[in-house]
């Protein structure tokens, strides 16, 4: 197995060098800094320790309909603010975050009326910005966990829903559990129903909301692969015991049953489900999984698909993007490099395809957060060096010439004809 995956991997890289197109710069980062209100907020939170930029490290990234940008510093320690928009200000650290929707949401420990934190963020298809907030600062729940969504042409909530504590945690283990959207499906022209899928990779659990109710999955496809757990970056070694995580849900046109897409994070192994068995899984229903027949080359850190059925993945071994086009059989000729680069790509931690302008291009565009996460785990950040990165392109630019372009292709009625097998249960 380990001399095949090897061959795979040369195999990917080699393509890189007739494929790639490149990702650009967008936004960079040495440091986390904020736009505060007044500079006694910020001599206040210097000096009782709440900002700390060794402390900080960005997640997630989002671009809103009005062309806005969100990121999430998630609180591993108590930081000042973790959703934040990348503001037009700039100092030494580059761009300074302009906590969202305001700083009145930010407020210190042990206020649980705003926002404590946010590991990711997700907009869905009626422009609602979805946002949970696990309630978690490092390891210790100092608030419940909750779902909020907002309007991000005002940035006024929509609505909240507090989430059961006894769904947070891994039912085995009290002290494993940190909740954060994933994906969110929605049906009819106004989204009349909606299901949000809520990850606990820490946890190794899944949460479905419907609007009105919320339950958790557990299985142990949800947990990582043990073997998969240590992440080798740049030369760099990290444990990462991180499940479920990177749920997708691929555009219709390419299979007709519906499916709804995960992996744990720490795993070579995807999985999914129908989207009409995640519906009713609250009935105690013996959920048909599938498993992939295709082992990826590597932990993928973040992927999205594209409208037309590009997915887009980060490959942290190779420190590479890739690309794959549902049209095709998922098998390595058809998997291709699309962006090598052992200084920016390091640690891709969040990873979008939203329709909207980037660098004046209009149309579908990716957005890669790379966060250099193993350094920061390992104390080795070094802050006169950048160490952040918003990346971006346009997807059919990137794509262009690769066999992830989208070509004419069939409408399969069930996931076993595309890349799936039946797991007995």
């Amino acid at each position: 197995m380990k001399s095949q995956t090897i061959q795979t991997l040369s195999i990917l890289l080699a393509s890189a060098t007739f494929c790639m197109g490149g990702l650009d710069v967008l936004y960079e980062w040495k440091y986390i800094a904020y736009e505060w209100d007044n500079p006694y907020d910020e001599s206040s939170s210097r000096s009782d320790g709440r900002y700390d930029r060794k402390r900080i490290v960005p997640n997630d990234v989002q671009q809103l309909s009005d062309g806005r940008v969100l990121v999430t510093t998630p609180k591993y320690y108590d930081n000042p603010a973790s959703l934040s928009i990348v503001s037009s200000r700039s100092e030494n650290g580059g761009p300074l975050l302009a906590p969202y929707p305001s700083w009145d949401w930010h407020k210190k420990s042990g206020d649980c009326s705003g926002i404590t934190s946010v590991n990711r963020v997700r907009v869905d298809r009626c422009n609602r910005l979805w946002v949970v907030d696990s309630g978690k600062i490092g390891d210790e729940q100092v608030c419940p966990a909750k779902i909020l969504t907002f309007d991000p042409t005002t940035d006024e909530l929509l609505d909240t829903f507090e989430i059961p504590t006894e769904l947070t945690y891994n039912p085995d283990d009290p002290s494993q559990g940190r909740v954060e959207i994933q994906v969110v499906e929605t049906i009819g022209d106004n989204c009349e129903q909606t299901w949000a899928y809520i990850g606990d990779p820490e946890g190794f659990g899944l949460l479905i909301y419907n609007g009105t109710s919320i339950w958790r999955l557990n299985d142990k496809i949800f947990a990582p692969e043990a073997e998969q757990t240590n992440f080798v970056i740049d030369n760099e070694s990290v444990r990462l015991d991180i499940g479920v995580g990177s749920m997708l849900l691929p555009p219709s046109g390419f299979v007709e049953e519906q499916p709804v897409l995960f992996k744990p994070l720490a795993s070579v192994k995807g999985y999914a489900a129908t989207r009409e068995q995640m519906h009713y899984s609250y009935s105690g229903i013996d959920i048909q999984y599938y498993m992939c027949n295709y082992t990826i080359p590597s932990q993928e850190l973040a992927r999205d698909y594209s409208s037309d059925g590009v997915l887009i993945a980060g490959f942290p071994l190779q420190t590479a993007i890739a690309c794959w086009n549902l049209q095709y059989p998922l098998v390595d000729p058809y998997v291709e490099i699309l962006d090598q680069d052992s200084e920016k790509l390091q640690f891709v931690s969040g990873l979008k395809i939203t329709k909207g302008i980037q660098n004046g291009v209009e149309g579908e565009n990716v957005w890669v957060m790379t966060n250099r996460y193993q350094k920061f785990r390992l104390g080795s950040l070094d802050f006169s060096d950048v160490n952040f990165r918003i990346l971006g392109s346009n997807v059919a630019d990137l794509v262009k010439g690769t066999y992830c372009e989208t070509k004419s292709h069939e409408l399969v009625p069930t996931m076993e004809e595309k890349f799936f097998f039946k797991i007995e249960n």
